[in-house]
């Protein structure tokens, strides 16, 4: 019914994730599609205007297929996205000043996790140690980076993916985790929404700006609720992707088992 896999993914372009909606998700369904190991062309992946879904591709044995993007993240975190793209201006601007950086993690999407309770200019005030942090690992840097003592109050996390064709990347988050209700909430939106495509469409849910929560029970509660809501729905598969894990942590119906029936 439902797998889960802990791969690495990779695959990411030069831009601030939070400056252009269509750019955000078409990297993060590269990210996706990578997880997933969904052997889209690469070149197909296109963004669509509405009423059309958000991206458009073509997967290699099933043919175009048009998929819907929504991030589930809490309406707090969402009313603070001027904090994140302060942020992440913070840590281009200090880059710019170390062209070993650029070098180092040319390829490289960089992952910073701060905690729930830390107020922006706290952590503004990290961006130039947290640098200083990056300038001290190699070219090979990858995954998780222990964060120095004294910044674990304000910083939970720093990890580095490698794939991206002219980076660094960063991309910045609150480590708050989202209640089992707004995961129903957020899903529940687009099933409500009217879609004009030709083509078979997919829901792609996804966590980046805050992990999903550890309790919550994907493999019965949230998936009584999708076949509830599955044949009123205008979609054809549903996928909810965790990019703090590298993980589906939710597919229904899963492609494999139908490729084997």
């Amino acid at each position: 019914m439902e797998r889960t896999h802990h791969l690495p993914h990779k695959d990411m372009t030069m831009v601030n994730l939070g400056e252009n909606k269509a750019e955000k998700e078409r990297i993060i369904f590269q990210l996706f599609v990578k997880v997933a190991h969904l052997p889209v062309i690469p070149d197909s992946i296109r963004s669509e205007p509405p009423p059309a879904p958000d991206i458009s591709c073509e997967i290699t044995g099933r043919g175009s297929v048009a998929f819907e993007l929504v991030e589930i993240v809490t309406p707090a975190l969402m009313q603070v996205t001027e904090s994140g793209q302060m942020l992440r201006k913070a840590f281009k601007t200090a880059c710019e000043r170390h062209p070993e950086i650029a070098t180092r993690f040319h390829d490289a999407f960089i992952y910073i996790g701060f905690r729930s309770h830390a107020p922006i200019q706290q952590c503004l005030s990290v961006v130039t140690e947290v640098v200083d942090v990056l300038l001290k690992h190699p070219e090979t840097s990858l995954k998780y980076i222990r964060v120095p003592h004294k910044l674990q109050k304000i910083l939970g996390t720093i990890s580095v993916e490698r794939g991206v064709s002219n980076g660094p990347v960063f991309e910045v988050t609150d480590m708050t985790k989202v209640t089992d209700d707004e995961i129903f909430e957020q899903i529940g939106k687009k099933y409500e929404k009217t879609y004009s495509s030709d083509r078979p469409i997919e829901l792609l849910a996804y966590y980046i700006t805050q992990p999903s929560p550890d309790s919550f029970d994907w493999q019965s509660g949230f998936h009584d609720y999708v076949l509830k809501n599955f044949s009123r729905g205008p979609f054809k598969r549903i996928w909810v992707y965790d990019h703090c894990m590298k993980s589906i942590t939710y597919i229904h119906p899963d492609p494999d088992k139908e490729s084997r029936t």
